[in-house]
């Protein structure tokens, strides 16, 4: 699960969170919504954050969801410690890796300057910038599914190795 920004480590976050869904109701921007089934029980109702709906704007809301909180459980903490989670490129997807046209989308978006191109214009991450907002996939071009999506930190698919890739 992707949770707001300022969510503690999943096992504090769940055993502080009361489901009461202040902060899906604060978030300006509609890019946080109550966890379905397919996350557990344990998760369910719990907020997440779904980049599919929209760019997390954490840097421009005053943190609506941590100050909607009742119960600390999403914290209210500087710009320079938010991390949702990292962004990771599908190369088989992404129409500059697939199909070699140039495309500048998730570089144009991005506010942070999280992803960078190589000399044959193909976009790669940049992990150490990257906060997870979302900006990139939410605006992907590609269809059906967008080939950039945001994955919790330490879900990053692997390239087969058991090294994390973070370009697909």
């Amino acid at each position: 699960l992707l949770r707001p920004p300022g969510a503690q480590d999943e096992e504090k976050f769940q055993a502080k969170c009361v489901r009461c869904q202040e902060c899906v109701r604060a978030c300006l921007t509609e890019c946080l919504e109550p966890a379905g089934r397919e996350y557990g029980a344990a998760a369910m109702l719990s907020p997440r954050f779904n980049p599919a709906l929209a760019k997390c704007e954490y840097e421009l809301c005053g943190r609506a969801c941590a100050a909607a909180c009742p119960v600390g459980a999403i914290r209210d903490v500087p710009d320079e410690e938010v991390r949702i989670g990292t962004a990771a490129i599908n190369r088989s997807k992404c129409i500059a890796w697939a199909k070699g046209l140039d495309c500048l989308v998730c570089q144009e978006r991005c506010a942070y300057q999280a992803i960078d191109f190589d000399q044959r214009g193909r976009p790669s991450v940049i992990v150490d910038k990257c906060t997870g907002c979302g900006a990139c996939q939410n605006t992907c071009v590609t269809c059906p599914d967008p080939a950039i999506v945001v994955y919790p930190s330490d879900d990053v698919p692997t390239n087969g190795n058991g090294k994390r890739n973070r370009n697909g």
